[in-house]
């Protein structure tokens, strides 16, 4: 016969391992859900940092090829003959990484609305249309780029785009023309480009750590320079900037583009140079051609 006692410190012991138990499931529920929302935030991270235009840019040239009504060039590609042209090994090592880092989302509406500094963006070149910008030199077109011309929306500027690697659809790509191309070849081989572009817009090319990873000072000379000479007088650089990509961002501005760049605000003050969205994530600096 079991005691009164004996009962209680039974029930008790019970209570207590079902106690345990449930405390116990809630840590492991807990712990499930803290390693899923890591995982879609690596996911998000990932997307992030692959929603750039395309990296082969970095070194974009001045080869071109007609599309709709303009005719910018020739339709051969251009292999370089500068100082710091890319060999064929070069070039084809710089494809392999692109294959790897190339971002094409399957619902670019979505991409558009709410995925990095695109909201910004879309926002951005739909003031283009309304200024003083009559000739613009895009840098990097994937098929997510379509919409930056209808986003400008106007009919007196003429929006043209440089990349040297097309979309597996080119048919996607929506502009006034097309270098297909190489930045720091392009005034060799394209001498009539210069002063031509009152706006030279690159996001997720120069700035972004993975390209300067691959640049050694002449090279960033050379990208440099080219852009500086495409543009026409006190013509306007924008270069967006992604968190890191290089470790001084002042010492590298005051080195390499404030020799041949003013900075300034954009627009009427629309924007101050060094906009940050994103907590920091993206910066947009506005240069003009001294």
């Amino acid at each position: 016969m079991v005691s009164i006692g004996a009962r209680k410190k039974n029930s008790s012991l019970g209570f207590c391992t079902k106690r345990v138990v449930v405390i116990v499931s809630a840590l492991a529920l807990l712990a499930l859900g803290l390693h899923a929302w890591s995982l879609i935030c690596s996911s998000e991270h990932d997307i992030l940092q692959h929603s750039v235009e395309n990296p082969m840019n970095a070194t974009s040239s001045g080869a071109a090829v007609q599309t709709e009504t303009n005719q910018i060039g020739t339709n051969d590609r251009i292999v370089g003959t500068g100082s710091d042209a890319m060999s064929e090994d070069q070039k084809e090592n710089w494809k392999q990484k692109m294959d790897a880092w190339v971002y094409e989302p399957k619902n670019i509406n979505y991409f558009w609305k709410k995925m990095g500094d695109r909201p910004f963006q879309r926002e951005f070149y739909s003031r283009l249309g309304k200024g003083n910008f009559n000739r613009i030199l895009d840098v990097g077109a994937r098929s997510y780029n379509k919409f930056c011309k209808d986003l400008i929306n106007s009919t007196s500027v003429e929006y043209l785009q440089m990349e040297p690697n097309l979309p597996s659809d080119p048919s996607d790509l929506k502009n006034d023309g097309l270098f297909e191309c190489y930045m720091n070849e392009v005034r060799e081989k394209y001498p009539d480009q210069g002063s031509s572009f009152d706006l030279v817009i690159d996001f997720g090319v120069f700035g972004w750590k993975l390209v300067q990873n691959e640049f050694d000072d002449t090279k960033v000379k050379g990208y440099v320079n080219s852009v500086t000479w495409l543009l026409r007088d006190k013509g306007c650089w924008v270069l967006k900037t992604d968190q890191g990509w290089v470790p001084n961002e002042v010492e590298f501005f005051d080195k390499h583009i404030l020799p041949y760049f003013t900075m300034k605000d954009f627009d009427n003050h629309a924007y101050e140079s060094g906009h940050s969205i994103k907590g920091g994530n993206f910066k947009f600096y506005f240069f003009y051609k001294k």
